[in-house]
């Protein structure tokens, strides 16, 4: 078995496709076909299903392949790795939409924009990205939100895959709805998610399909009408312009819509903002920065 083999299996995977592997890693088809089947050789057992529409992974393909990307992911950084202290290299991945994030990373950024070497990156994902990008060390940071439910379940599930848990903050959530709400006609202490009921939901398309759920408070939204978006400002315009209404954790000041919106306190229901690393990894200067920053930017959300 040789490094080559592997970096060939693991984009196999990732693409299901030999032809595409290849074009992929500028190699021919045929040069990933050999040596994927010799590698199935030495091991005694087959990666991959050869099928008319592709392939397929095997169940020991699918336990080879869980190991072999870590290997793959490692040789990536090596290769990608510099003697030179003037370079800054940090991979960050999160859950959590929220401002404090993007304004700890531009921050960071602008701290080290002037470095001769510079690879920082910031991603977003649903929680069994965050968790899998860390386990796999394509991220040395993740970070996620939990209500106080789910915190218990994800410590455990983390420690079972040698990840570590950090809370950050704990932040209030909210209601936000539109000012002039016909539901605010009752007053703004008779709002809940109760009497939300006949308006329309609208949530994270990544958080609403996660396999792993991380705010259970979820569960107490029963609405039949929902609308799915990507990204924070069609969230706020659909808020502030319809009778839809969101849930989601205190804002950012520099994200508050004040002029539109009304945020009404959740009783009894906190977010949890966590980040996670991989057990025995020691983070560098910038990712001990970069949690600095985000802690600093969500104190800053809290107090004002």
């Amino acid at each position: 078995m040789n490094i080559q083999q592997i970096e060939y299996a693991v984009e196999a995977s990732r693409t299901l496709s030999f032809s595409a592997a290849a074009e992929n890693l500028f190699v021919s088809q045929p040069n990933i076909s050999r040596a994927v089947s010799s590698l199935e050789a030495e091991l005694g057992y087959q990666i991959f299903s050869r099928t008319n529409q592709g392939i397929v992974l095997t169940e020991e393909g699918e336990y080879f392949i869980q190991h072999a990307e870590i290997i793959a992911e490692q040789l990536r950084q090596i290769k990608g790795s510099r003697l030179d202290k003037n370079s800054s290299r940090l991979n960050i991945i999160s859950s959590f939409n929220h401002t404090s994030l993007s304004e700890a990373f531009i921050k960071l950024c602008k701290e080290y924009e002037n470095c001769k070497r510079l690879d920082l990156s910031l991603a977003s994902g649903n929680v069994k990205t965050v968790i899998n990008e860390v386990y796999l060390n394509k991220a040395q940071i993740g970070i996620t939100a939990f209500d106080d439910k789910a915190m218990g379940l994800y410590r455990e599930l983390m420690g079972a895959k040698d990840i570590t848990m950090t809370l950050l903050k704990r932040l209030p959530m909210n209601i936000n709805l539109r000012k002039g709400h016909p539901a605010l006609e009752a007053g703004i202490e008779n709002v809940s998610l109760n009497s939300l009921k006949k308006y329309v939901h609208i949530s994270y398309d990544f958080n609403r399909r996660d396999e792993y759920p991380s705010l259970f408070y979820m569960d107490l939204i029963d609405t039949c009408k929902n609308i799915s978006v990507h990204d924070k400002e069609t969230r706020r315009k659909l808020v502030s312009s319809t009778n839809a209404f969101s849930v989601g954790c205190v804002q950012h000041p520099l994200a508050a819509d004040n002029e539109n919106w009304v945020s009404i306190p959740i009783a009894d229901i906190r977010c949890n903002i966590v980040y996670i690393k991989k057990k025995n990894t020691k983070l560098g200067e910038e990712a001990l920065r970069y949690i600095e920053l985000v802690q600093n930017e969500l104190d800053y959300t809290k107090s004002v």
